[in-house]
């Protein structure tokens, strides 16, 4: 009898798919290497050659080792686990991270991710646009049980350089920053307590100042994130309202473990390869971190700062590795003898979220620069970008896992339910969104804010406004923006009320101003305009117009007949650009 081979154990269509693994993160995104060469246009020759060969070399790592220990340490007994004792009874409090995620954070951190400028090989300074190119990179393997001690890390050195004392500096960057220093990314926010997270000034947690001039610390934290050897705190000085900000380290000078007990993991759904605990302050050891009465001044300027800069980066990389790997699926998948990317609505949702992706990250990377340049507009910036990033990631993360059909609810099938899942905590990590839409609020109402507000805006449409072929893009620019003006003339009630509306039309209207500048720069090569580009590729303009298209007419909605969606051509000429 002639033996039968079951027909569904051949080969098939996805047989060798194996996603967006074993590719350069950096050398295949084109927005990324396009924003790089725009705010470091006026580095030396030697100076942008080493950063490109730095952040194409850590792209390599990210789709090769980097992502496949991420892969390993993601995976249920692999996760960090608290060890309150040791072997002996002796209270340690100690985390235990699998040996995947170890050599994970220790790739990264020898890399100089956060510490580039403690490395006496690198003979240039560490700006923001190679630091946060290298953040954005990183969260394309999602937040990896690393992106967030790095944020924690990036944000204490900050700290430190700036409102540290000489003693402070010597003692703690060796160890948080220093080249070669076995801590990697071991620094922590211990800030929230079970009375609430974004109202600081309910901490229950009080500071009493001792002869030696350091602070016991007696209270709870809820949310401890990143629980490792340096963190920073917040408490209210024993009898006052007045809430300062605070360094503590894990052990005491005589290496004894400082007064502090980790009660139990969070099960949170998302950010899992990094422990977040509560902890209780049985008098834990502090030290002031710069002037105690300005603690709350201090904790929003450097570190929610620069926590707020990542979250918004970080969920551009999220939403970045999403469609890479809706894109790499769709051209192995097959459906009635074609490609599902041939599908004209298939494709359609595909441009449409990459243009989506594009256009936020080209916002975020301006946002990084008005930060790096400490401008007024950064303060309206900053959180709302924190804010657009990470809820259009969701959007994006949950709408590319549906372009993978059954296969995209798999969590070892591709990273992306873990890509959904980190977006959300991005979300709510440094303030929900009525949280965050009330401090751009608050920022919109500062004369200098609006100033350069109104004079961003005026740079960015300058060029296209005198150019033809954007003309309808001006028109529609300037309907929007008047329309936007008119919101603010309507009662504090009603403003308070539709906020969140009023904050997305901030957005669009920024976002918008920024893709017609893209465009227009690339449209007129003989312009001597104030920054360079290495490509010049004529998308651009095709992209601002799509864009437009989803402004007027909505997300996944209604198609022009005439425009871009419905133009096969441009829109294969941007699937191949954008992937």
């Amino acid at each position: 009898m002639n033996q039968i081979n079951n027909p569904g154990l051949e080969k098939f269509d996805i047989s060798d798919y194996n996603g967006s693994s074993g590719v350069n993160f950096y050398e295949q995104d084109k927005i990324l290497q396009r924003m790089v060469d725009r705010y470091s246009s006026f580095f030396t020759q030697d100076h942008r050659k080493d950063m490109h060969n730095h952040l194409s070399a850590y792209g390599n790592l990210l789709g090769g080792i980097l992502n496949d220990l991420t892969l390993a340490s993601h995976k249920e007994g692999k996760y960090g686990e608290i060890k309150k004792y040791d072997s002996v009874g002796n209270r340690i409090d100690e985390i235990i991270y699998s040996e995947e995620q170890l050599q994970s954070r220790k790739i990264s951190y020898d890399y100089g991710v956060v510490n580039l400028d403690f490395h006496k090989s690198w003979n240039h300074s560490f700006p923001y646009i190679h630091r946060y190119a290298l953040a954005y990179l990183m969260n394309l393997n999602g937040e990896g049980g690393v992106s967030c001690p790095l944020a924690m890390t990036d944000g204490l050195i900050s700290a430190l350089k700036q409102i540290g004392t000489d003693e402070q500096r010597n003692k703690y960057l060796p160890l948080i920053a220093g080249e070669g220093s076995s801590s990697h990314f071991m620094c922590g926010q211990y800030v929230t307590e079970r009375v609430g997270g974004s109202n600081v000034g309910a901490n229950r947690t009080i500071a009493i100042k001792q002869e030696n001039g350091k602070w016991k610390l007696i209270g709870e934290k809820w949310f401890c994130s990143n629980p490792g050897d340096l963190w920073v705190t917040t408490a209210k000085m024993e009898g006052t309202n007045t809430i300062g900000m605070f360094l503590v380290s894990r052990f005491k000078e005589d290496g004894s473990l400082n007064e502090h007990h980790l009660l139990r993991k969070k099960d949170i759904i998302g950010s899992r390869g990094k422990l977040t605990a509560e902890i209780i302050y049985d008098g834990v050891e502090a030290e002031e971190l710069g002037r105690t009465s300005h603690g709350i001044v201090n904790l929003i300027r450097i570190i929610i700062k620069a926590s707020r800069i990542h979250v918004g980066l970080g969920a551009c990389g999220n939403s970045r590795r999403a469609i890479m790997e809706a894109s790499a699926y769709s051209k192995f998948r097959t459906a009635y003898g074609k490609n599902i990317h041939t599908f004209p609505a298939y494709k359609s949702q595909l441009v449409e979220l990459q243009i989506l992706q594009s256009i936020c990250t080209i916002s975020n990377f301006r946002m990084v620069y008005h930060a790096e340049q400490n401008t007024k507009l950064q303060d309206l910036l900053i959180p709302l970008m924190k804010y657009k990033a990470s809820s259009l990631a969701s959007y994006i993360c949950k709408s590319a896992m549906l372009c993978l059909g059954g296969n995209g609810i798999i969590a070892d099938f591709s990273p992306i339910p873990r890509l959904l899942n980190d977006s959300i905590i991005n979300e709510s990590w440094e303030g929900t969104h009525l949280i965050i839409s009330d401090h751009c609020m608050h920022a919109l109402g500062k004369d200098k804010v609006r100033k350069e507000w109104n004079e961003e805006l005026s740079a960015n449409i300058k060029l296209a406004s005198s150019i033809q072929v954007f003309s309808d893009l001006i028109v529609f620019f300037h309907n929007l923006l008047t329309k936007w003006e008119e919101l603010f003339s309507n009662s504090k009630q009603w403003k308070d009320a539709n906020r969140l509306f009023i904050i997305d039309k901030t957005y669009e209207i920024f976002s918008l101003s920024l893709i017609i500048q893209e465009a227009a720069c690339q449209y007129d090569k003989q312009n001597k305009i104030h920054f360079y580009y290495e490509h010049q590729e004529e998308i651009y303009q095709d992209i601002a117009y799509a864009y437009k298209e989803i402004l007027e007419f909505g997300v996944g909605a209604y198609k022009a007949p005439k425009g871009i969606f419905m133009n096969q051509d441009k829109l294969d000429r941007l699937l191949e650009y954008l992937s």
